[in-house]
């Protein structure tokens, strides 16, 4: 069998039970690792001196006592290196023009404080590293994509924030970002730091809305128009802008646009919504 070169060559990835799972094995097995994939309750099959990768807060709100336990389930395992998923929410927005890595954690909602309670239990673990990703845009129907197209099928009124600003991260990006920084943890980067990760432009969710009605009626014509309204009355301004220099500097990896592959992402979406329909 061809020899990466990776030490190690193992990667146990826990899984987030959603469909960043299957596109991280599928990103990693392509660039020659050995992926073990597990479940929340499987952390004590890890072998012993593998890399992991740590999405299971990336499950959602549903599955946040799970993330919790894996967590502490994490601090009995033997591994090389441990990169964790976690989120901008660890920050109350609106405050800051850009978050740095540096910048003192303050959540302001549920959400936020699970997301830090797991950045503190296993940033007190040797050889860690904490990826905080701006919000993602992925195939969950609670998500902004799912719904944005969701209500354009359904010819329903859209409406979205249209103050707050973020930098998403679409699934490709992610597998991405999170393979390269698996690579170069595997040849000898650091394997301990915090590190932020989104879009090289902002958007709102109107921008974001509009981009995506755009894509739809590109791919099916102008059948497909779309009501979308601010709120009302206007949300107030929770902006969460990551600054990404950190990541760019250690392993070198640029910042893309989120507009990069939403395509795709809207086709997926079309397809699986007319399949559910038919």
């Amino acid at each position: 069998m061809h020899h990466t070169g990776y030490q190690p060559d193992t990667v146990a990835l826990i899984g987030a039970g959603n469909a960043i799972d299957s596109a991280l094995q599928k990103g990693l097995q392509r660039v020659g690792f050995r992926v073990q994939l597990l479940g929340p309750e499987q952390v004590s099959q890890v072998r012993a001196g593998a890399l992991v990768i740590n999405a299971a807060s990336c499950a959602g709100s549903a599955r946040k006592e799970l993330a919790r336990d894996v967590c502490d389930a994490l601090a009995q395992v033997s591994y090389t290196a441990l990169l964790h998923l976690s989120s901008y929410a660890v920050f109350g927005g609106g405050v800051r023009k850009k978050i740095h890595e540096d910048d003192e954690p303050s959540p302001d909602t549920e959400s936020g404080r699970e997301w830090l309670y797991c950045e503190q239990r296993l940033g007190a673990l040797e050889n860690t590293s904490i990826l905080r990703l701006g919000w993602k845009v992925d195939r969950s129907e609670r998500a902004l994509l799912g719904r944005i197209v969701s209500g354009l099928l359904q010819s329903k009124p859209i409406v979205l924030d249209d103050v707050t600003r973020g930098n998403p991260v679409t699934v490709s990006d992610l597998v991405r970002v999170v393979v390269a920084v698996t690579q170069q943890l595997a040849s000898g980067a650091p394997r301990s730091g915090v590190y932020h990760f989104g879009s090289a432009d902002t958007c709102t969710a109107m921008d974001f809305g509009r981009e995506v009605v755009d894509r739809v009626q590109s791919l099916y014509g102008e059948d497909f128009a779309a009501e979308l309204l601010a709120l009302s009355p206007a949300a107030a301004d929770h902006s969460s802008v990551l600054a990404c220099e950190k990541l760019r500097d250690v392993f070198g990896i640029q910042q893309r646009s989120w507009r990069q592959g939403l395509t795709r992402q809207v086709e997926l979406w079309l397809e699986r919504l007319q399949k559910a329909e038919g």
